[in-house]
């Protein structure tokens, strides 16, 4: 366990204890993760999904300003999740813990910011932001496994201009994070959303213009919209970038756009159409 002397105020632990046994105790809410959280980490804003494999986050709670901010949370759950690193890391079997948004992206590319349906953006961790959603902010994810194909997430953001989330910001939560994966289950344990019956399937990015690109093309388009850059796929495919570049042209010839912006654009609004 982290020393943890001198990081917190005191009564800070007795009151994080009384939100997570509320939780534990089946007396909670959603909220209650994020007020215990607030007692060992310094953050802005945050937000409680339950991340689903084929299905669409369900979002439990948020602290997002009311207007576009809060709007870029319900658009995040519906939409472009399919995008995130925290998401895809789950679908690839992120184990539960503490994870920073940068360790999980992939390497970034650079745009100007443009309004489009996403923000490509080189100042945000993973290249881009949705629309609404503050500039400038860095991500902490608290991730709990809740079954196999469920994992709970409380997302904490922080302005980089503050520090973001380094290391030893994080010290203080370590010792806490048992109670917290043990009143996220509790919590989840007793939503109604969880049934156990299975829903339809939305969409997944493996699917998008499947009927338009071959296998190398959606290859390569998925790991676009993932946020790689031709060099990084062309590592991980094993492939020469000028050969990544001919599948990126191709594939844009084929989906009737020009620029990574065009195809974020056609991706969400297939993605929307899909659901």
């Amino acid at each position: 366990m982290p020393n943890i002397k001198g990081y917190i105020e005191a009564g800070s632990i007795e009151a994080l204890n009384q939100h997570l046994c509320r939780l534990i105790e089946g007396n909670g809410c959603p909220q209650e993760l994020i007020s215990a959280a607030s007692y060992v980490l310094p953050f802005t804003a945050a937000f409680v999904v339950v991340n689903r494999r084929g299905q669409c986050p369900i979002h439990l709670c948020d602290t997002y300003a009311p207007g576009p901010p809060k709007e870029a949370v319900q658009r995040y759950v519906s939409s472009t999740y399919l995008l995130n690193p925290v998401y895809n890391a789950f679908l690839s079997g992120l184990a539960p813990g503490l994870h920073s948004m940068a360790d999980l992206a992939p390497d970034n590319w650079s745009h100007a910011d443009l309004t489009t349906p996403v923000l490509p953006d080189i100042r945000e961790e993973i290249g881009y932001r949705t629309p609404g959603w503050p500039a400038g902010l860095q991500e902490l994810s608290l991730t709990v496994d809740l079954d196999a194909d469920t994992m709970g997430e409380v997302s904490f953001a922080r302005p980089a201009s503050q520090g973001g989330f380094p290391p030893d910001l994080i010290v203080p939560l370590l010792p806490f994070y048992p109670l917290f994966a043990t009143g996220f289950r509790a919590l989840w344990s007793r939503h109604p959303q969880n049934t156990g019956r299975p829903e339809a399937s939305h969409p997944v990015l493996e699917d998008f213009a499947r009927d338009l690109l071959s296998p190398r093309e959606q290859q390569v388009v998925q790991m676009i919209l993932k946020g790689h850059s031709s060099l990084s796929i062309s590592l991980t495919l094993d492939i020469a970038v000028p050969t990544v570049k001919t599948h990126r042209k191709h594939a844009y010839a084929k989906l009737g756009i020009s620029t990574q912006q065009q195809l974020f654009g056609a991706f969400l609004a297939w993605q929307t159409g899909s659901a």
